[in-house]
């Protein structure tokens, strides 16, 4: 299956790795997480994911526990979860298309597919893999004509 084309003007699912990189830097991707307008999605696992790494992220960081609950906090306010029964129907296909490899990153991509969605991830294999548009923070950053 071909991927489409990227857009940003539907919903956007936003993988672990671009979520765990705006947790432990101030830096462009956050503030497109944060103020960007787009419609971001995410599985719901992921938050669970963050609480269990909370000790590392934070020490990884350098934030305090306050500011480090204050942006997680921000960050779910900003970012609706995809239900797991979304997920579940479309996680065969989402498996196939990315093979063995791809297991950690099937909930992303079933996520996408079931809401129609862009992928945005940092993983270049992954861009390759996905039956869905994908995404990486310099073609949001270029899409969105963030200087």
């Amino acid at each position: 299956m071909t991927a489409r084309s990227p857009r940003l003007d539907g919903p956007v699912v936003v993988d672990a790795n671009v979520l765990f990189g705006a947790l432990l830097r101030d830096g462009t991707t956050r503030h497109l997480l944060l103020y960007g307008g787009l419609a971001l999605h995410t599985p719901s696992h992921i938050w669970s994911e963050f609480e269990r790494n909370r000790t590392y992220l934070l020490k990884k960081s350098r934030a305090t526990d306050a500011a480090f609950s204050l942006l997680l906090d921000s960050l779910r306010d900003r970012i609706a979860d995809v239900p797991l029964t979304l997920i579940r129907e479309r996680m065969e296909e989402a498996t196939e298309n990315l093979g063995s490899t791809g297991s950690l990153d099937a909930p992303y991509v079933a996520a996408a597919l079931a809401l129609g969605a862009t992928l945005w991830t940092q993983d270049k294999e992954l861009k390759r893999k996905a039956p869905v548009p994908v995404v990486s923070t310099a073609d949001v950053v270029a899409a969105l004509g963030v200087p």
